[in-house]
């Protein structure tokens, strides 16, 4: 290697160890070639090598500061080309916005949500665990206290295990006026197990788990700052919870919400769920969670649990066990907090990528058709020696600039997106308090925009930087206004490619969002079984301490509703246990069933739904009545008969041959104090959980037999119910001047909320394909458009040569439907592929509805066919000698 390779390399980085002894090497032969001693000739070429390596060095220094220079210059002349073409530039600018705009914000949330660790100690080592069994359609069952306690006992993959209850309402007093707060059940040691210490005070005993164990709760800093004034001396004082006095023993740190977001209250005694009476506090409804040991996998603790769910079905046969095929699914508890938010999250966040992508397509028509232009002056910089590099370089710069714009207005839109999250009731995010914009949002998004403009700028930039010098400059010379049109007048250009890919990115979110239009008019149109309008709802959580027998629970319900239905505008009011579509079911079997064997427990057509009611229920919520009757008050009196009333799929199932139940007598699995109990009524089917349930086995207990500690309120009124909120809690105080009424919604509102994530999943991917058909209908547009203009004079040669304008008119519209059949063709082939990933989100509609996708298709074609009519009714108008003399 000479010294003129040497400096051939100059640009580069430093030359390998072998390169340098290889160059050594060879000087130092030729040295010796020409008769230098051995010595001489190695050293000679040593100091030939040293200036080579300075003179290397400082041309590589001149290269990098050339570059720094050149890329300043570059980003100027970016700059003033932009002020010259502003109203371009701002279209450009605001198009790209948006679309970075909805993929920060998306990217924003599923970090937040998704991705982001659990702010707990070593977070993947903690698991939820959950019972399944598919052949009873059982799936995230939950387990009992006995259960729990042997699972701790014999499990030996994990370092501590604990559950929580469901969620309650807690009744806070003695400091100011009485407030209703969120508290949870969970496991004295929940807080070992998740790793994270009080901010004051300390966590739960042992010995405070235990059935009669002395009342204690930890609170929130929230309540803490809010209540208590922040009192660091907080731990130890005393505080009214539920009519009960309890020891604040300790306030979580800032943003703690485990395990349900806005909690404020947390005690031990999970099992204890103020929703149900005393006796069925064994039922299975906890919750169970864990650590895993160090090096113990999740699929070894799955295999070992389901060993453990099977002996414990084995040792402890139970109407209510999920049966001997059942299963323990161990999941990782960031997986199970996000669960149910999972494809709508990934639905959505694949919608505003595909929006940008057609931004993207837009952007890069522009700049193609902007290029027309500027074709001289690529010309003259060519025919002065700028090469194609140094063109590409210069228009990407401009690209960048442009999208870097777009990015920078994107993170504003998408912060102001971001702010109204909170307020968005429906979309029920878990960790919704973990969304923020920060250092690596900002980085995604820089990068974003980076790619962005790579995307829509390469391929104007490549197809701008060939330019046909000898064209360019004829018409120059010439004094002609237009550059040379490359071959292919109505083919397939790189501008038509463009508006295809816009066309079939279009296509696949205008199906996703009709498929979920139409499954939201399907769910919508559901008959919920009951008449939700004029109806208020509101709770009321009875405290244990105060309301500790069921004759003194019963009793008040048995004062406040004939309050209520007293009061003027108030057709009817009732009590139920869970309200309808509440996704809060006990579920229990009937054991036994007159004049039939009784049913196997492990048969799930004799388990049901247990609602609790007093009597004027099913006339509240107009509820039909299919056979026999209601209840009266003679049925919810203690000492009364036990009556019961069965919905009509319990019925079907029970008597499946037809006979009538009424008179017919059956007892309820679980509890056996209410003994046989007579089937007096039939009604019909109500959804319970959601709207898209359907076929529920439910059976209904007057008050007196099952007295809940949590229930709601129903009244049916005249006019607007939210009229008479007042007037509730002034007849619940008269009863009871302490008791707290919360969640005061109307019926239609309680169902619209059961809707609201579906609806608002709808909306948005609505309102992205939306915009998706605009930004492709723009395209359509425009290239059809450019390619009248640029082709004036070619029109005017056909017209002159006999052409009429409806072959024009038809020539110019073939191109547009061209390329929509094209786009619409890749659409159609992707959407096919994508649609089912939105599987979970739709009801009663097939993710492949052959009706919605010809629709789709058929519709697109419209709008493609009057998105070419008017520039083929403009090429159809030219004048041919005007044209002619023009050219």
């Amino acid at each position: 290697m000479g010294l003129r390779g040497f400096l051939r390399h100059a640009n580069r980085d430093e030359q390998s160890a072998r390169d340098i002894e290889f160059y050594l090497d060879a000087e130092t032969e030729d040295n010796i070639a020409r008769g230098m001693p051995l010595e001489q000739a190695r050293a000679a070429a040593r100091r030939k090598l040293g200036n080579a390596t300075l003179i290397r060095e400082e041309v590589y220094r001149m290269n990098r500061i050339g570059f720094l220079e050149t890329s300043w210059q570059d980003a100027r002349y970016s700059l003033r080309t932009m002020r010259k073409s502003l109203a371009f530039s701002l279209t450009a600018v605001l198009t790209l916005a948006v679309g970075i705009a909805g993929n920060t914000a998306m990217f924003t949330v599923i970090r937040g949500v998704l991705l982001t660790p659990l702010a707990y100690r070593d977070p993947d080592r903690l698991v939820y665990f959950s019972v399944e069994n598919p052949r009873r359609h059982l799936q995230d069952g939950s387990i009992s206290l006995d259960q729990l306690k042997e699972l701790r006992a014999d499990a030996k993959s994990f370092s501590g295990l604990a559950a929580y209850g469901r969620a309650e309402n807690v009744m806070f007093s003695g400091r100011g006026e009485p407030e209703a707060l969120k508290g949870a059940r969970v496991s004295a040691n929940f807080l070992d197990i998740l790793g994270v210490p009080p901010l004051l005070g300390r966590s739960f005993l042992p010995e405070e788990d235990q059935r009669g164990g002395r009342p204690v709760a930890m609170i929130s800093s929230g309540l803490w700052q809010r209540r208590f004034g922040g009192d660091p001396q907080v731990a130890g004082q005393g505080a009214t919870f539920d009519s009960t006095s309890y020891t604040v023993i300790g306030v979580l740190p800032p943003g703690f919400s485990f395990p349900f977001p806005d909690v404020d209250v947390w005690v031990t005694r999970p099992s204890e769920w103020s929703m149900l009476p005393s006796r069925y506090w064994g039922l299975p409804l906890l919750d169970g969670f864990g650590r895993l040991k160090p090096h113990v996998s999740l699929e070894q603790s799955q295999a070992e649990m389901s060993v453990l769910q099977h002996q414990y079905d084995v040792a402890h046969p139970s109407p209510l066990s999920p049966g001997l095929d059942a299963t323990m699914q161990v999941t990782r508890m960031r997986d199970q907090l996000v669960s149910g938010v999972r494809p709508m999250l990934g639905t959505l966040f694949g919608a505003v990528g595909f929006v940008l992508l057609i931004a993207c397509a837009n952007v890069a028509s522009l700049l193609m058709a902007r290029a027309t232009g500027r074709s001289r002056e690529f010309a003259v910089r060519a025919a002065i020696g700028a090469g194609r590099g140094r063109l590409i370089r210069q228009l990407l710069a401009e690209s960048l600039l442009l999208a870097l714009a777009g990015g920078a207005l994107g993170v504003l839109l998408a912060e102001w997106a971001l702010l109204a999250i909170p307020h968005i009731a429906a979309l029920n995010l878990p960790r919704s308090g973990e969304i923020r914009l920060d250092g690596l949002v900002l980085a995604f998004t820089v990068a974003l925009s980076v790619v962005t403009g790579l995307l829509f700028g390469l391929l104007p930039s490549l197809d701008i930087s060939r330019p046909d010098l000898a064209s360019v400059l004829l018409e120059m010379g010439a004094g002609a206004g237009r550059s040379a049109a490359r071959p292919g007048l109505f083919g397939v250009s790189a501008r038509g490619l463009l508006v295809i890919g816009q066309v079939a990115l279009s296509i696949v979110l205008l199906i996703g969002a009709a498929l979920l239009m139409q499954s939201f008019a399907r769910l919508h149109g559901v008959n919920p079984g009951f008449q939700s309008g004029n109806v208020l709802t509101a709770k009321i959580a009875l405290p244990p301490a105060r309301y500790n027998t069921d004759q003194k629970t019963a009793a008040f319900f048995g004062e406040l509703l004939p309050r209520l239905e007293g009061l003027p505008g108030v057709r009817a009011a009732a009590m139920i246990m869970h309200l309808p579509t509440s996704a809060n079911w006990i579920r229990t079997n009937i054991s036994a069933i007159e004049g039939k064997p009784d049913p196997d427990p492990d048969d799930q057509s004799s388990h049901g739904v247990l609602q609790s009611v007093t009597p004027g229920y099913f006339r509240t919520l107009e509820i039909p009545l299919k056979r026999g009757r209601e209840f009266t008050a003679h049925d919810n009196v203690p000492g009364a008969p036990p009556v019961v009333i069965i919905n009509e799929s319990l019925a079907r199932r029970l008597w499946p041959d037809g006979e009538n139940p009424i008179g017919r007598h059956i007892k309820e699995g679980y509890d056996h104090a209410a003994g046989w109990m007579e089937v007096v009524g039939i009604v019909a089917d109500v959804h319970e959980g959601s709207l898209a349930f359907s076929g529920v086995q439910e059976f209904y207990v007057p008050c007196v037999v099952h007295p809940p500690q949590t229930a709601y309120l129903v009244m049916r009124t005249d006019g607007d119910p939210r009229r008479f909120a007042n007037a509730l809690r002034s007849q619940v105080q008269k009863v009871d001047r302490d008791e707290p009424v919360s969640d005061i919604n109307t019926m239609d509102d309680v169902l619209a909320g059961t809707l609201g994530q579906r609806r608002l999943t709808m909306w948005l991917l609505g309102s992205f394909a939306g915009i998706a058909l605009l930004l492709a209908v723009m395209g359509m547009y425009g290239v059809i458009a450019y390619s009248v203009a640029q082709r004036t004079q070619e029109v005017g040669i056909r017209r002159a040569l006999g052409a009429q304008q409806a072959d024009i008119l038809r020539l110019v519209v073939s191109q547009g439907l061209g390329l929509a059949l094209a786009g619409i063709a890749i659409g159609i082939g992707g959407a096919f592929a994508l649609t089912r990933f939105i599987k979970s989100l739709l009801f009663a509609v097939s993710a492949t509805d052959p009706a919605t996708f010809a629709g789709i298709a058929v519709l697109f074609l419209v709008i493609a066919l009057l998105a070419s009519y008017f520039p083929a009714r403009r090429a159809a108008r030219i004048d041919p000698m005007a044209a002619l003399r023009v050219g």
